[in-house]
């Protein structure tokens, strides 16, 4: 056997800055589909409110708004589902990337068919869409927290609406408020109506939008999380995953905590059985990367394997659980 030094835990670095990269890129993409989605939903309701502005007749228009609401929110729940599946679909994807892309190459290097891992990881990548679909949170999946972000903001809408239709405002102004609060938030409204304002405060979000972009930004962290996770059990030559403070120089306490603690493994890195809930809260903008073997010593021990599978009985146990599964 040849000697060899201890191993050395680091990452791929290349592809766990190119997975956090496609997080970034994703959350940010989403926050601008989700804003423009609020915008074009409000613009829709406020389109139908004008309807009555030639008569002025908003006895009429406050008939019809229970309906009208009722549209508009089933809309947004339409369009946020549909937005929230695919940033699963790509904060799953980044997620897996790092370990896919090590195994594959460690693989390739030492001369194994790296083919059957490729439809392993692509079998995780299912699994970690079905899980982030149906976890709960206190008792509600995605669709319930969905369908309650979309209600939450028809009832924020209405309390405006309402609010500007009792106090006798003509239907154009209306419409003209509802895009404005959208668009600025409710603060943007003090100038112009101080007085709706007062009587609704604490009723109405000051940015409609915002419990949308926490939850989206949530999930789709708590994705990239859990495909990190799964896809590690998969890599041969992973040595646990490192938990490391967001480089925006912002971080709390119980993040502070988690990225210093030290297991034996190194400041931060955890086995995958003891790896803290990620996201540590809403909005968290820590990172997760993989620790794999070294590269060079990690292609020698698969080699000297497959020449005598006794040699390494970490790998024997990774190929007849999870590479051999996969040899079809």
């Amino acid at each position: 056997m040849t000697k060899r030094r201890i191993y050395a835990l680091s990452g791929n670095s290349t592809f766990a800055l190119e997975a956090r990269k496609q997080l970034i890129e994703l959350l940010l993409r989403q926050d601008k589909a989700i804003q423009q989605l609020f915008i074009q939903n409000a613009d829709e309701l406020a389109a139908e409110i004008r309807k009555y502005e030639v008569s002025g007749n908003a006895y009429q228009l406050n008939e019809v708004i229970d309906k009208l609401l009722q549209q508009q929110a089933s809309k947004l729940e339409e369009g946020l589902t549909l937005i929230l599946l695919d940033g699963l679909q790509a904060s799953i994807e980044a997620g897996i990337h790092q370990s896919k892309q090590a195994t594959l190459r460690v693989l390739n290097r030492a001369g194994i068919d790296w083919k059957p891992m490729e439809r392993s990881f692509l079998r995780q990548h299912t699994k970690a869409v079905e899980a982030m679909e149906t976890r709960t949170i206190k008792g509600l999946n995605l669709s319930d927290r969905i369908w309650g972000q979309s209600r939450k903001t028809r009832d924020a809408i209405g309390s405006v609406v309402r609010e500007a239709i009792a106090t006798g405002e003509h239907p154009y102004r209306v419409a003209e408020m509802l895009e404005q609060y959208v668009r600025n938030g409710a603060g943007s409204l003090v100038s112009d109506y101080p007085n709706m304002i007062e009587r609704l405060e604490g009723n109405i979000p000051m940015n409609l939008s915002y419990e949308s972009l926490r939850l989206a930004r949530t999930e789709m962290a708590a994705a990239f999380g859990e495909a990190t996770r799964q896809a590690a059990e998969l890599n041969p030559s992973n040595k646990g995953i490192q938990w490391s403070l967001s480089n925006a120089g912002v971080a709390c306490d119980k993040c502070i905590g988690i990225a210093g603690h030290n297991e034996g493994k190194g400041e931060g890195v955890y086995s995958l059985e003891t790896l803290p809930e990620y996201p540590a809260h809403p909005n968290c903008l820590c990172d997760l990367s993989e620790v794999t073997e070294g590269v060079e010593d990690f292609v020698d021990r698969l080699i000297e394997w497959m020449a005598n599978p006794l040699e390494h009985q970490d790998i024997e146990r990774w190929y007849q659980t999870v590479y051999k599964t996969e040899d079809i």
